[in-house]
């Protein structure tokens, strides 16, 4: 089955799985746009507090478990989104792990680069081109590590116990793929819901229409992931029973 991948077949299935799962995703997307907007009304549109964040990625990681369970173990119920347990905790604190790790690892390699060419800080043309591709590299090297080890996310959320160096290895020979799948992709989705504030609707419609813009864009995006799991690491076994009972 592994060999057969490519992006086209992953977008094909992700999209049969997407339209079989539509009601539940529809709720689910729902749910997501009102726990969105309570957010915004509670904390403002523009607050960036630790709290409204990390409520956020809390929000997320719920969601992200829903999608997962429910195209890889066919875990359907509308019951699954006000049950919590241990898949979505680790889920938040591998979202928090990995943002923190990342965030290191960026001040640390571009402190090095202004070390290195303290220059680079100056004003000037050639100079802002420097730091450009510099910046352009950080993304890319990011983006390859990020999509390299992604696949441990839906692992958390149906309770296989695959480690990091086995996920390392299964994607080595999908990088490209993975990294369009999983980087690119949700990247490039996420700009449509921008055009919508070109719209001259009143500003209450156009929030409603970018936050369910957005939560059927994110919903689409962890099938893809969920796919990519699935066609990579193979099919789910019962391992994930003990987690399952969990959230139950």
């Amino acid at each position: 089955m592994a060999e057969k991948i490519n992006a086209l077949i992953i977008h094909k299935l992700a999209e049969r799985t997407f339209v079989e799962n539509l009601k539940p995703f529809l709720y689910f997307a729902g749910l997501f746009m009102a726990l969105s907007l309570l957010i915004e009304l509670s904390f403002g549109q523009e607050s960036d507090d630790l709290l409204p964040n990390l409520i956020g990625y809390l929000l997320y990681a719920k969601l992200a478990v829903l999608v997962h369970r429910t195209v890889l173990l066919n875990e359907q119920g509308v019951i699954y989104a006000f049950k919590w347990g241990w898949p979505e905790i680790i889920y938040f604190l591998a979202i928090i792990a990995l943002m923190i790790v990342g965030m290191i690892g960026v001040a640390l390699v571009t402190y090095l680069f202004l070390l290195l060419s303290p220059t680079a800080s100056d004003s000037g043309a050639g100079l802002t081109a420097l730091s450009i591709v510099f910046f352009i590299g950080i993304f890319i090297l990011a983006g390859y590590y990020g999509a390299r080890i992604a696949l441990v996310f839906p692992s958390i959320a149906i309770g296989q116990s695959f480690t990091l160096p086995d996920i390392w290895n299964k994607t080595k020979p999908y990088t490209l793929t993975v990294f369009w799948l999983i980087i690119l992709f949700p990247i490039l989705a996420q700009l449509v819901p921008a055009v919508i504030y070109f719209l001259p609707l009143p500003e209450w419609l156009l929030i409603a229409l970018i936050l369910a813009m957005y939560a059927v864009i994110v919903i689409y995006c962890i099938t893809l992931l969920s796919h990519c799991y699935h066609e990579i690491m193979g099919e789910p076994t019962n391992e994930q029973e003990p987690i399952q009972e969990l959230t139950r």
